[in-house]
């Protein structure tokens, strides 16, 4: 079982690649298509520095999308 700490992490290092890279880098990656829409909804999320509008992104992406986010995430988990 993977531990909230472990989760957190590589949540937080792939939202530092929302803020720190362009969508095309990362769409195919994380999300398994090139989505324009989407792809600018990731670039916009991290620009007001608070969470808040990660968290929206979150809660609006389609269930495709919301399996593939987690899918990234869990095989993103290193044991610390």
């Amino acid at each position: 079982m993977k531990s909230t700490f472990e989760i957190v992490t590589a949540t937080a290092e792939l939202f530092y690649r929302f803020s720190s890279e362009m969508p095309e880098s990362y769409m195919q990656e994380v999300f398994g298509k090139d989505d324009e829409k989407l792809a600018n909804r990731c670039l916009q999320a991290p620009k007001s520095g608070s969470a808040a509008p990660l968290f929206t992104l979150i809660f609006n992406l389609k269930s495709d999308e919301k399996k593939a986010l987690a899918s990234y995430i869990n095989k993103r988990i290193v044991r610390y």
